[in-house]
């Protein structure tokens, strides 16, 4: 009787998936509702229970956002965290839930952007999503954890991460964007939907015209074709109106490099390569050949003197790559020494450690790591400092930090008054959200956590049970753990640098007209 009034139920559901229409909501939201109610009373294990939980909120996501109805979304959502939450939920169904909760919490912001939004036809506004930043943060997180959940299949990865791309993409966070998209398709290589927003990102960056033009345009011309040659599969996901909008994209035929990958013999080289760590404008490999491949900066600056001297902005870009470039080469010593040693202390160590029996791991390569991710995450504070000195905010610099500067903690408004409509409010959206998701609500919040614990207390790291980041006197911390914060806070330190470049290029004249500009020529 049970798998009969499954099966029952499960077609009930999906014929009002096909057979439903957005005027006729409110009757379908009732169905639906009802149909949860019979599930949960129905006595079914736990397996059959929760899967057809899913597939309702799944049916309630997808009707409600072509309803336009915020009211069915948000039963959607909280039908799927009902799922993440209970211990009954098999692993992979609790992993398909967290993608639901993220998608329905994606619909809801957009629909109220949207409505907020009403002569804004491409419904984007950086000031109100920095108005708006814990909802964003939330979705963010959400998504990035859905992306990387081991218990979902690849096809939802995939679309989870592409999700994740486009919500980092319309806030102006390029960088982080371009990695979420190569990682959806990493995941999903058939996915031509991630295909061609990859492709729409790079299109404007060509449009913004600052660097490395070359370059983009020849993995501009990559992404389209494969996007062009996944039509199929992009009408499956997202529909035929997307897929003609890849389609009517034209190749550019570039001549550029698709990657600089530079000495394929040097291991620092092909590490910088591997994690994108490279210090300009790139989205692949080291950016140009030679010896000075790190080229990120300002273009210039109007000066707001005659007296011929050289605006202090450019020691500061100066400071803020040389003090990155320290903290790269810091974590990739730190690296090398640990892998090299395994479990042992490395041979170039001198020091004679104490073993305290808890399996923890001392020595020069984990404490390196610990001093790379500290300097990488120094540096967000420094961009910070510079930026109230350039705009001429005000705040003392003894009281500014990256976390905290680009919003007034008291209104919830931007520090940086840029005029409304200026594109820089783009970049400055941009800053503004990588700090949020540098809290622990976010979706970096070891890097801050970490940074601070071994700035001010006693990390060490451990191949044993580790407590993690805390507040204590003691912590410790999985040396895997390890090796992944310092690349990912070399990785957050970067984005923030070229964002941070974009923002005060963006107060240049047009290109066009850049008379009064001062430029300087790089030194040798």
């Amino acid at each position: 009787m049970s798998d009969a009034l499954f099966e029952e139920l499960q077609r009930s559901i999906i014929d009002v998936a096909n057979s439903a229409f957005p005027p006729c909501f409110s009757e379908t939201k009732g169905k639906l509702e009802s149909f949860k109610q019979k599930t949960e009373s129905s006595g079914f294990p736990d397996g059959e229970r929760c899967s057809l939980l899913f597939t309702l909120s799944s049916v309630m996501n997808n009707l409600a956002a072509d309803a336009k109805s915020t009211e069915g979304l948000e039963l959607g959502v909280e039908w799927a965290r009902s799922l993440i939450t209970s211990e009954r939920t098999p692993e992979p169904i609790a992993a398909q839930a967290l993608y639901n909760v993220g998608t329905g919490l994606a619909s809801i912001y957009q629909m109220r952007e949207l409505t907020d939004l009403e002569d804004n036809a491409d419904g984007l506004n950086p000031l109100y999503r920095i108005a708006n930043t814990e909802d964003l943060r939330t979705i963010r997180r959400v998504l990035r954890d859905a992306g990387h959940d081991e218990y979902s299949h690849a096809q939802q990865r995939s679309r989870a991460l592409c999700n994740l791309a486009n919500t980092l993409d319309d806030s102006g966070r390029w960088v982080e964007a371009y990695t979420a998209y190569t990682d959806s398709l990493r995941e999903d290589i058939t996915n031509g939907n991630a295909a061609g927003n990859v492709t729409e990102l790079l299109r404007r960056r060509l449009e913004h015209g600052a660097d490395q033009l070359g370059h983009i345009a020849a993995v501009y011309d990559k992404y389209l074709l494969l996007a062009k040659s996944l039509r199929d599969r992009t009408i499956e996901v997202a529909g035929a109106i997307v897929a003609d909008r890849w389609d009517s994209l034209e190749a550019i035929g570039g001549q550029g490099h698709f990657s600089h990958v530079g000495d394929e013999l040097d291991p620092y080289h092909q590490w910088i390569v591997e994690h994108r760590l490279a210090l300009a404008a790139t989205v692949e490999g080291l950016g140009a050949h030679g010896e000075r491949w790190d080229s990120a900066g300002i273009m210039g600056v109007v000066p707001s003197s005659s007296d011929g001297s050289v605006p202090p902005i450019f020691a500061a870009m100066n400071v803020l790559m040389a003090e990155y470039l320290v903290a790269r080469r810091l974590a990739y010593r730190g690296q090398q020494m640990v892998r090299e040693a395994a479990d042992l202390q490395h041979p170039d160590d001198s020091g004679q450690y104490t073993d305290t029996l808890d399996g923890a791991f001392y020595g020069e390569g984990p404490a390196l790591l610990l001093l790379a991710q500290r300097a990488a995450l120094d540096v967000l504070d420094k961009i910070a400092v510079v930026a109230n000195e350039y705009f001429e905010v005000g705040l003392s610099p003894a009281k500014v930090d990256f976390a905290g500067f680009w919003k007034d903690k008291k209104t919830n408004e931007v520090r940086l008054k840029l005029p409304a409509g200026n594109r820089g409010n783009f970049h400055l959206l941009a800053l503004s959200e990588l700090a949020a998701d540098l809290t622990g609500e976010g979706m970096y919040p070891n890097a801050r956590l970490l940074r601070n614990a071994g700035t001010h207390r006693i990390v060490h790291a451990t191949h044993g049970y580790p407590t993690g980041p805390t507040r204590e006197t003691f912590s410790t911390v999985d040396i895997d753990e390890l090796l992944e914060a310092s690349v990912e806070s070399l990785w957050v330190c970067r984005a923030a640098y070229l964002y941070f470049v974009d923002l005060v290029d963006s107060q240049l004249p047009d290109i066009d007209s850049m008379d009064g500009v001062l430029p300087l020529i790089n030194q040798s």
